[in-house]
Formats: structure tokens, C-alpha cells, sequence
């Protein structure tokens, strides 16, 4: 996963500090997923859509990219009242997001928008809508900075009181085991007793203040799915994506005790 928001849970598996006989990749949500599905890797960090619509794959940890109020990265910007909405374009990078995007625009749209996959565009016309995700929400360009923003987050909470999971540790049942789920435990403390050092490579690396990165490592996002995450899970996959039967595969023995 390619994004500042995993850097935490994926700090122990990078170069130098990955468990023994592990090769680790990095890329974005939805290369990874593509990856995880066509059997090139054997765990990914992949969006929660993903994992609730395949029934291949189980969690392999009680870990993920976990938003328990406002992400700050997942963000539909527009141009006009929301009930205007005509056009939306969709960021490629994650199906949680749009598919989270959809159930909540669906509820308070009069009409379905137009849905076009497209990277973020530089501007918006009256009406136009842009999905924009991780990092590049978090650095808007010029043609986008200030306009009126919708947090999918926020809209999530408003709507049913739970947190929103983004992406979660899934893979095949014979890999995730108490060892597998353990090591990306061990990861993820090493990443939060390193979030000074995490803080300041984001910093420089998209051009933010120190203070910020961290302040959205902290305060913006959790990592760890407990039973608030578990039930938005469940939620999400029963009235987004009409699949309930996900609900047995967030089950079993992680090694988190």
C-alpha cells in the first residue's frame, strides 16, 4: 500500500526489519488487491470492499486503515450545493471509497450522479464532483484547494455512529495464521513507537508540516479493529455491497490475546 495512512502498520515489514523469508511491495489499494486476487502475493493490506466481496479471502489480523470520525483523506469535493450534484469523478486508487461514496450519495441525492473512473481533474465546473483519496487529499492542488469538501468519514459516522474501515490485512485461509497475524501486529507497535520518524519522512515527502502528519496519524486514524470496526464491517458489506455472508470471515484466532 503506497499511501501515508499505512505507514504505521506497515513500518516492521519494510527493508531491513520484515520478518524472515518475507518479501514485501508496496503499491496502492487497489494494485495490491489486483495482486491478492491473481495470487502474485499471499497477504495484501487491501480495501475493505475487497475483502468483504471476495470469499477467498480472510483477515489475517485485527488491523487496518481505520477513520473513527473524520479521515482527512477521503474527500468528495464539489462545486455547488451537494443536492446539485450531476458528475462525479471517481479515483481509481480504492473501490471502498467508491463504493462508500455511492451508498452515501444514493441516500441523499434526489438523482443518481454520473460516475466516471478518472484521476482527480484540476478544476470543477458547476455540479462536477471529485472523489480524492489519501494522499493527494491531504495535498490539494491549487485548482481544488478550498472548495466546499464532503469527509466520507464523517458522513459514515453521521449516518450510523461507526467508525469507517478502509482497507484491512486479508488473504488466503492457509496463510493467515497466529504467526502471520502476529508479525503484522509486531509491525504495527514498531510503526507507533516510530511515528516521529514516520511524520517527518511524510512531512518531506508531500510537502506538510511535521505537526500535521502526525496530528493525521493520531488523530484522524486507528489501526487496530475491535468490535465498533467489526460492526461497521458487517454494515457496510450488508447495505453497500449486499454481501452479509462476509461476517464469518472477520472471525477466528489472531494471536491478538
Amino acid at each position: 500500500m503506497g499511501f501515508l495512512n499505512s505507514d504505521p502498520l506497515t513500518w516492521g515489514l519494510r527493508p531491513g526489519r520484515a520478518p524472515m523469508g518475507w518479501e514485501v511491495s508496496f503499491d496502492v489499494p487497489s494494485r495490491c488487491a489486483a495482486r491478492l486476487r491473481a495470487g502474485e502475493v499471499d497477504l495484501g493490506l487491501v480495501p475493505s470492499a475487497v475483502f468483504l466481496m471476495e470469499p477467498e479471502l480472510f483477515l489475517a489480523a485485527p488491523l487496518g486503515v481505520v477513520a473513527p470520525r473524520e479521515a482527512g483523506s477521503v474527500l468528495l469535493l464539489r462545486r455547488g450545493p451537494l443536492e446539485e450534484l450531476r458528475k462525479v469523478s471517481l479515483d481509481p486508487a480504492s473501490r471502498t471509497s467508491q463504493a462508500l461514496l455511492r451508498h452515501l450519495l444514493k441516500r441523499r441525492l434526489p438523482r443518481e450522479p454520473l460516475y466516471v473512473e478518472a484521476e482527480p481533474p484540476a478544476a470543477l465546473g458547476k455540479g462536477e464532483g471529485a472523489l480524492v483519496i489519501g494522499d493527494p487529499a491531504l495535498c490539494l492542488p491549487a485548482g481544488l484547494d478550498g472548495l466546499p469538501a464532503d469527509d466520507l468519514a464523517a458522513l459514515w459516522r453521521e449516518e450510523t455512529g461507526l467508525p469507517f474501515v478502509f482497507a484491512v490485512w486479508a488473504g488466503r485461509r492457509e496463510v493467515c495464521t497466529r504467526e502471520t497475524a502476529r508479525a503484522l501486529l509486531r509491525s504495527l507497535e514498531e510503526g507507533l513507537r516510530a511515528l516521529d520518524e514516520i511524520a517527518a519522512q511524510g512531512a518531506r515527502r508531500l510537502g506538510l508540516s511535521e505537526e500535521r502528519v502526525r496530528r493525521y496519524l493520531t488523530e484522524n486514524l486507528s489501526f487496530r479493529l475491535g468490535p465498533e470496526e467489526r460492526d461497521s464491517l458487517r454494515r457496510f458489506a450488508e447495505e453497500a455491497l449486499g454481501c452479509p455472508g462476509a461476517a464469518c470471515r472477520m472471525e477466528g484466532d489472531h494471536g491478538d490475546r
